[in-house]
């Protein structure tokens, strides 16, 4: 069993938000502090909000412009980003200093995240092992794409979502060819899912693999809420799915 993490509503009070039209904070770079690395277009540094106990709250700020999404990044620009955080990521987890790290990526006004400028976290958990919620089988399901490097499929038994993506690095895999599955399943979702998708979150999970969910976010399932049932959709969507993802629009050759 595991146990929440604490609130602290007085820390978030002041707290920027898009959807009350606040200025964005991430759009004046010269005026941040507490950076703890800087590239050309890269930033990262400590969330001036930290409202969660027990955590060691970081954002990566992923570009300087406001507008943009991973949907758009070029290649090189996609795999610098990705790279930079995994690499923070993994390094963090193995540092000792925390029970474990979590590092994920909201996009849009349901993805849980408040500023819309392009921005991914990475946190530590002082007391918690966020793996301790997960099983196998969370990452296991119907494979519409593998290679050398990733496999990608879509979840038989998500964690909390009706359509979950996921990605896994094999072993000695390329970062890039890891990357790309990630922004070719956000450019599906925001553009030929079953429903129309405005939000997507990604995540990230070391396990046996490294692994990445990719999903949609809509209005949270009551039955999610209050009784930790996922409803999935049915072999009829996923088959629709599974033809679109395989085809050349997507993974197909």
């Amino acid at each position: 069993m595991t146990y929440p993490i604490q609130l602290n509503l007085k820390a978030g009070k002041n707290k920027p938000f898009t959807s009350k039209k606040d200025t964005c904070p991430f759009c004046s770079p010269d005026k941040l502090t507490h950076i703890l690395e800087k590239e050309p277009d890269l930033i990262w540094l400590m969330n001036k909000y930290p409202i969660l106990t027990g955590t060691w709250p970081t954002v990566i700020i992923e570009s300087l412009q406001h507008d943009l999404d991973l949907t758009d990044y070029s290649a090189e620009k996609l795999h610098s980003v990705i790279t930079f955080g995994m690499n923070h990521w993994l390094d963090l987890s193995h540092s000792g200093r925390f029970k474990s790290v979590i590092y994920f990526r909201n996009h849009g006004p349901h993805s849980g995240g408040s500023l819309a400028h392009p921005h991914s976290q990475i946190m530590g958990l002082y007391n918690l092992d966020y793996r301790d919620n997960l099983t196998p089988s969370n990452f296991k399901g119907p494979v519409f794409f593998e290679q050398a490097d990733c496999q990608c499929s879509i979840s038989s038994l998500p964690i909390g979502n009706i359509t979950e993506f996921n990605v896994m690095l094999k072993k000695d895999g390329h970062l890039s060819a890891f990357a790309d599955c990630l922004q070719k399943l956000a450019q599906y979702l925001k553009n030929d899912f079953l429903m129309p998708v405005d939000s997507y979150n990604i995540f990230f999970y070391e396990m046996d693999h490294i692994y990445a969910k990719v999903f949609p976010r809509f209005t949270s399932s009551p039955l999610c809420l209050g009784y930790k049932i996922t409803p999935v959709l049915e072999d009829s969507y996923i088959n629709s799915i599974l033809t679109t993802l395989r085809s050349p629009l997507y993974f197909g050759d």
